[in-house]
């Protein structure tokens, strides 16, 4: 960041979406002197002011004409903020064919992501969704015979000495696999740098893939959406699954092609998926996802705390103070790769 292109004394224009909270939008305020918060929304005109923005918080809530109107009048625009993990929504052709700089939030997710996954995959290995189901029909839920186990899914697994394949090795991948450590499993990570880590027992490159879905009892996906990641969960990977592996995915819906998976689930090919993230959003009522009793989903609801909201507010407070100090940026997004 060239600290020479913010003038000493002149204003700072920064673009706020308005569905930020009141403290949010004085917090930015509050940074310098020098900031002008601009405020923009998806019922009225963008403002002429937008034209000297140095910075634009890049909400997800914004429409898609609200933000290329923004980018497109902002001839001076420095900096893009996008307060997620995943950026590829707002890496449009518009963006793509500019150069400022380009921020996600590095971090903020990871704990909350690895535990949502954490919780499902040992939901899923002690059957709870049978019990709670079972709970409210008030019927007592314990198979006779063996017929009957595998008949109603009833019978826990242990994750001891199950093998754990995370795909996308970087900050929640990691942060999921430390919280795994303690439980005793074995640990495989999928990355595009294949580096040893002191994390995993191993760690593998893409190209490999094939040979590490065959070893793994529980295949997590957290990975970023690009143009190499799209369905990388397709029909000849599923066929390289163990018939008892579960699919976990909090990465993103267009990872896994849905069509080869749902076939998968219902015919038994691979013991169950833990889903968070799907190809459309909200899911349809009458998707298939909802009745497979083998399917675990939750409603892309991995990344939220009660105090996102704060945590969301002081990282970008803090990388604003960065740039107006021309200093480097903490999670700069590298267009050519997507993240």
């Amino acid at each position: 960041m060239d600290p020479t292109l913010l003038v000493q004394d002149s204003p700072i224009v920064v673009v706020l979406p308005t569905t930020l909270r009141p403290d949010f939008i004085q917090a930015v305020g509050d940074v310098d002197p020098r900031v002008e918060v601009v405020l923009v929304s998806n019922d009225e005109p963008i403002p002429e002011r937008v034209a000297d923005a140095a910075v634009f918080f890049r909400s997800y809530a914004l429409r898609r004409e609200i933000v290329d109107g923004v980018v497109e009048r902002a001839r001076a625009l420095q900096w893009m903020h996008v307060p997620a993990a995943g950026v590829e929504a707002a890496l449009t052709p518009q963006v793509m064919d500019t150069d400022f700089a380009i921020t996600n939030v590095a971090g903020v997710y990871d704990v909350p992501v690895a535990e949502l996954s954490l919780a499902v995959m040992l939901a899923a290995a002690k059957c709870l969704p049978n019990y709670f189901a079972a709970q409210r029909e008030a019927r007592w839920l314990r198979a006779a015979s063996w017929d009957e186990v595998k008949k109603e899914r009833t019978l826990p697994q242990l994750m001891r000495g199950s093998t754990v394949a995370i795909l996308g090795f970087g900050g929640t991948g990691g942060t999921l696999a430390e919280m795994l450590r303690p439980l005793g499993v074995r640990i495989l990570a999928v990355r595009r740098d294949p580096r040893p880590d002191p994390r995993a027992d191993a760690v593998y490159g893409p190209d490999q893939l094939h040979e590490v879905l065959r070893e793994a009892d529980w295949v997590v996906l957290s990975l970023p959406l690009t143009k190499e990641t799209e369905r990388i969960i397709g029909e000849p990977e599923i066929a390289q699954m163990k018939p008892n592996a579960w699919l976990v995915n909090v990465g993103r819906g267009r990872l896994v092609d849905d069509d080869a998976l749902i076939a998968a689930l219902e015919s038994g090919r691979i013991g169950g998926a833990c889903l968070d993230v799907f190809t459309r959003e909200p899911l349809p009522e009458d998707h298939p996802y909802y009745r497979l009793p083998n399917v675990i989903v939750t409603p892309h609801i991995a990344g939220a705390f009660p105090e996102l909201n704060e945590v969301d507010r002081e990282y970008f407070v803090d990388e604003l103070r960065r740039f107006i100090a021309g200093e480097p940026l903490k999670a700069t997004i590298e267009r050519s790769k997507g993240y």
